[in-house]
């Protein structure tokens, strides 16, 4: 009886570190011909916890990408100069640069604008800098368009922010959470964790109603048109088609809005 319920037992401790040799093995055979680069890369985005390498977030820069798109065309950006702002990874700035676009992207944590080099190190045309988004960044000149992305909620002074993008490019391309207010005044603060590299730099970001982000865009000399169809949505997660209730909720992270801003 002893000998049986040892050999059960050799069986199972077998059993139980097989998933872990499967994906041992797995993680060999997936990464052999790999450059060491880009072997580093992968295994940090696979192990990384930061909510920017999940799966997630790839489907819904996938979305916002298509969006472009499909409101400018992909021969739109054959020799245009493209600023991304608040840029993580870089992803969304590097495809526009294998379209033949010349794209800075401007990411303010120094570890992921490093993460974002090496990912992209062979697209032409494509340079990231490290770079406060609060400060003056109007200083790097002029851009045909500014693609702006999951950012402007962890800006506080929205107003100046905005005013800087407007003075830099014709075609400002913006989505952010916004509070559910008609009020084109309508503004809040909120504290946000500065440890958290998908939150507020400085710890404090803002939920701009979208009335405001307009009338901000229109007092610069912008035509605001915004896209609520419901194939930027990604689940439950990101929401771009919502019904307003005009009742100042802030929005979480799930009640965002999208325009193509364009110059008058």
């Amino acid at each position: 009886m002893i000998n049986k319920l040892r050999t059960a037992w050799r069986h199972f401790k077998h059993m139980y570190r097989l998933p872990d040799r499967f994906e041992r093995f797995e993680l060999i055979v997936n990464t052999a011909h790999m450059s060491p680069v880009d072997r580093h890369v992968t295994m940090h985005l696979a192990t990384s916890h930061h909510a920017v390498y999940a799966i997630s977030y790839a489907h819904w820069r996938t979305k916002r990408i298509n969006k472009i798109l499909e409101l400018y065309g992909p021969e739109w950006f054959l020799g245009k100069r493209v600023l991304e702002l608040g840029s993580g990874l870089s992803d969304i700035g590097a495809f526009f640069a294998d379209l033949g676009a010349s794209v800075l992207c401007l990411e303010g944590r120094n570890d992921t604008a490093q993460i974002a080099r090496l990912k992209h190190r062979n697209v032409c045309n494509f340079n990231v800098e490290v770079f406060d988004l609060e400060e003056d960044f109007t200083t790097f000149g002029k851009f045909d368009m500014i693609i702006h992305f999951g950012l402007l909620y962890h800006i506080p002074d929205v107003e100046k922010h905005l005013a800087r993008c407007f003075s830099m490019a014709n075609e400002v391309v913006l989505e952010t959470v916004v509070c559910d207010s008609s009020d084109p005044m309508r503004i809040e603060l909120v504290q946000e964790r500065k440890d958290v590299i998908e939150e507020a730099m400085h710890g404090t970001g803002s939920r701009p109603s979208a009335a405001f982000v307009e009338r901000i865009a229109k007092e610069n000399g912008f035509r605001p048109q915004m896209v609520t169809t419901s194939d930027l949505n990604v689940g439950n997660q990101f929401v771009y088609d919502w019904i307003s209730r005009d009742d100042g909720d802030l929005g979480g992270w799930r009640k965002r809005r999208f325009w193509k801003i364009s110059a008058s």
